[in-house]
């Protein structure tokens, strides 16, 4: 009877310490290298990448999470509503971008963080990720398709693809080396997108706003932007134009110096506001 009273406590301590493992005290999930490697995340996870969050709730990292080759994705977010908190800590794959701007090896298919859905279906909405990096991956660092969708404080370097794709708002953070555009999002505030081997930011088509962000150095336009609001950003340097627009549109109060094919190229001339710009060939 001793001996089994005695087998039970043990047990219960060991499960008691394999939970306190996996969930922060306040019920945050934590997820590191071992426990990406052992599945089990949440329902459906398998050992090993990608690891699979298929339940609403706060996510964190607690170490790096490095994947084996550029055709593995990191993490897949399936559910609505996470939020993912990096934690000062990397998702880091094996692509290693130079140049300026940059010059990647071929792309693979493995995606940083990916939040996506088949053809025609939507992604998980309201996905939110913030406070770490993402570098090295063989397509695109953040993808997250959802409405809704927002990453902060992150960086998003030397990714064979591009740097970010969300449906919804990137803000503070340094999209920089990637093989393809920097970012495209809905609106993009206070970001530093460098060094791509595109367009430095691509405002989504269905209208946007690009306010605040430096846009210098990149393969193509500095921003692409269809039918949008394009303020107080800072762009020199790009290979094409600073700014490429589609009227209706507002472009205002930038600062455009000395890219390759000139400060702002518009599209359906009508109805463009244009004003305020600083700009030198």
């Amino acid at each position: 009877m001793l001996k089994t009273v005695l087998q039970k406590i043990m047990w219960t301590g060991v499960f008691a310490a394999a939970t306190s493992s996996l969930y922060a005290v306040d019920g945050v999930v934590l997820i590191d290298q071992s426990h990406a490697l052992a599945g089990g995340i949440t329902t459906g996870d398998t050992p090993g990448f990608p690891v699979t969050i298929s339940q609403p709730g706060s996510y964190k990292l607690s170490s790096n999470l490095t994947v084996p080759d550029a055709n593995t994705t990191a993490i897949q977010i399936k559910a609505n509503n996470v939020t993912l908190d990096l934690n000062g800590f990397s998702i880091l794959g094996p692509v290693v971008c130079t140049s300026s701007p940059a010059v990647c090896p071929a792309a693979g298919q493995g995606i940083g963080i990916e939040a996506d859905a088949p053809p025609g279906q939507p992604g998980p909405r309201g996905a939110k990720v913030f406070n770490g990096t993402v570098r090295g991956m063989g397509s695109t660092g953040i993808l997250m398709i959802g409405v809704g969708s927002s990453v902060e404080r992150m960086v998003v370097d030397s990714n064979a693809g591009s740097g970010i794709v969300v449906a919804g708002s990137v803000s503070d953070s340094a999209i920089t080396l990637n093989g393809g555009f920097g970012v495209l999002a809905v609106i993009v505030r206070g970001c530093d997108v460098t060094d791509n081997h595109s367009d430095g930011i691509v405002v989504d088509g269905s209208g946007g706003v690009a306010e605040g962000n430096i846009a210098s150095f990149n393969g193509r336009h500095g921003i692409l932007a269809p039918n949008a609001t394009v303020i107080a950003n800072t762009m020199v340097r790009n290979t094409n134009f600073g700014v490429s627009t589609t009227c209706p549109s507002v472009i205002a109060n930038n600062t455009i110096v000395s890219n390759t094919q000139g400060s702002i190229n518009q599209t359906n001339l009508e109805a463009c506001a244009i004003a305020n710009n600083a700009t030198r060939p």
